[in-house]
């Protein structure tokens, strides 16, 4: 994030985020993506394998910590299997809901 605002940068920043598991400080994850939602940053976080991710299934379950700039893709226990059109299009398509609401 550092990089991103002394760049100056002024364009959307899309960041994606392979994840196995559950953060072990979830409240530090919370606190970046509050932190970021007013600097034109997109969090994708892409969970990969069979370990737990109900965090980042649900950081926009509850009505008090909705995050605009959020979201989770499920690349499956086996992402190797999912055809690789569904595959990208399931990265791209809540950036672009985004970018155009």
């Amino acid at each position: 994030m550092s990089h991103y605002q002394e760049s100056g940068a002024s364009d959307p920043a899309f960041a994606v985020v392979q994840v196995g598991d559950e953060p072990w400080d979830k409240a530090e994850v919370r606190s970046l993506l509050q932190n970021t939602a007013t600097l034109g940053v997109f969090w994708l976080f892409v969970g990969f394998g069979r370990g737990k991710l109900a965090f980042y299934k649900n950081l926009n379950a509850s009505a008090s910590a909705t995050f605009t700039n959020v979201a989770f893709y499920d690349a499956s226990k086996n992402p190797g299997s999912v055809p690789g059109d569904k595959f990208y299009a399931g990265l791209v398509d809540a950036f672009g809901r985004w970018m155009n609401p």
